[in-house]
Order: C-alpha cells, then sequence, then structure tokens
C-alpha cells in the first residue's frame, strides 16, 4: 500500500468536567502536562498523547476521537479516499492547525491533524 504515513498521534477525551478529568490523569495517573490551552489539555501517555477536550457533547461527537498525525492533512485526505475512505469532513484550518474529521465503519470518529 503506498501513498501518505499515518501515526496514532493521541486519543481525545471529550469531557465536561475537565478539572476533575485533569485531578484523575495528571495528579493521580501521573502523565505529564506537555500543551494547555483553554478548554484543552495535552497529556504525555507514552507512545501516545492523551488529549482532554473541555466540551458539552451530545453523541454527534465523542466521549473520544482518535487522531492520526499527517504532516499534510489534505494529502493524507485525499489519499485514504482514493484507497476506499468515505465520512471525511473538509479540511478545516485554524492558523497553522489543519483538521479534518471522518468515521469508521463502526462510526467511530477519526481525525486527521497536524497538531504535533
Amino acid at each position: 500500500m503506498s501513498g501518505v504515513s499515518l501515526a496514532i498521534r493521541r486519543v481525545i477525551l471529550f469531557t465536561p468536567n475537565l478539572a476533575d478529568m485533569t485531578h484523575f490523569y495528571r495528579d493521580i495517573l501521573g502523565l505529564k502536562v506537555v500543551g494547555a490551552e483553554p478548554g484543552w489539555l495535552d497529556l504525555d501517555g507514552g507512545g501516545c498523547r492523551l488529549a482532554l477536550h473541555e466540551a458539552q457533547f451530545d453523541g454527534a461527537e465523542g466521549p473520544a476521537k482518535i487522531a492520526f498525525f499527517a504532516e499534510d492533512v489534505a494529502a493524507a485526505r485525499a489519499d485514504l479516499i482514493t484507497r476506499g475512505a468515505t465520512g471525511f469532513g473538509e479540511v478545516k484550518v485554524f492558523g497553522t492547525l489543519r483538521l479534518c474529521d471522518g468515521v469508521d465503519p463502526d462510526g467511530n470518529t477519526v481525525q486527521l491533524s497536524n497538531r504535533p
């Protein structure tokens, strides 16, 4: 199989209880904080990061998402579509951050992201 190389970079947990989740994963489990923004905490989970994302979810997104790193999100999306992937939306741009959400055959949310 040719094309773009992907690697699981992080698992994102959506939570309405960011303070409690931060306490559990950082203080009780001992994961090191490697990045933080309002409503977002990135924790070092070893080979994969765990991100806590403050959000009220209604089942449309969440409670979890698997994010795959792709240096060029648009190229990765196009490559996956040529391989038969369906359900990937358009690439969203937030400054230098590029994101594209899709779903696997069971309806689980997956994301392509250039977030380090």
